[in-house]
């Protein structure tokens, strides 16, 4: 496989993956778009990587999300947060706790993170929050030789997404497979960029979440 071709499918595939976990489109010229960028993104991830493609095309094929099913699963009372960490910690029972939480230095580092790219966060999401992140993926694919990218899937994404997938799998829902082809992508990045990942992790001081 061409590298720099397999460079591309990554970033163009966690683009779209990133903007499939937020709401669904509203109105049909959005979900005309959408469904063209898919598309495209999809016909070249099966060039690199069928397994995931097929995954990704079983999501795009379910006809049965809805916002109402959107909300129920994702936002207000959510029955699977879209916040990596708040499926392994636990939440802190007061606001001084919080800010030394396990939770809280955990987003910490990925702040810290993200301003080593040159990110900020912006809209008000948690550092955490896994669109947000995957968005991050895409933004810094072509940083194949900077270690701290492979030390965020490694440390930072990977180990905390047992939690969701198992969640997502017992709601039977499609995002199931959605979560899927993210994690099969992640695994077709880290062997096409072969992201070196022994390195120290970044701090920032000074930061906590409400």
């Amino acid at each position: 496989m061409n590298n720099g071709n397999g460079n591309q499918v990554v970033k163009d595939v966690y683009a779209l993956i990133g903007e499939l976990w937020c709401s669904p489109p509203e109105v049909d010229t959005e979900k005309a778009k959408t469904k063209k960028d898919a598309d495209r993104v999809l016909a070249g991830l099966e060039t690199v990587d069928k397994e995931s493609a097929k995954l990704l095309s079983i999501f795009l094929k379910e006809e049965t999300i809805s916002d109402e099913d959107y909300v129920d699963l994702f936002e207000l009372q959510p029955k699977c947060p879209l916040y990596l960490g708040s499926h392994t910690f636990d939440e802190p029972q007061t606001c001084a706790n919080a800010a030394v939480s396990d939770r809280n230095e955990y987003m910490i580092e990925l702040i810290g993170i993200y301003r080593h790219f040159g990110q900020s966060i912006n809209g008000g999401e948690l550092p955490d929050y896994l669109p947000l992140m995957v968005d991050f993926l895409s933004l810094t694919a072509e940083s194949k030789d900077d270690p701290i990218r492979g030390k965020f899937i490694d440390e930072y994404m990977l180990p905390f997404m047992p939690p969701i997938r198992s969640r997502l799998e017992e709601l039977e829902t499609p995002y199931f497979h959605l979560l899927g082809a993210l994690e099969k992508v992640i695994d077709l990045d880290l062997k096409t960029q072969a992201l070196p990942t022994q390195q120290s992790k970044p701090k920032e001081e000074g930061c906590s979440y409400a």
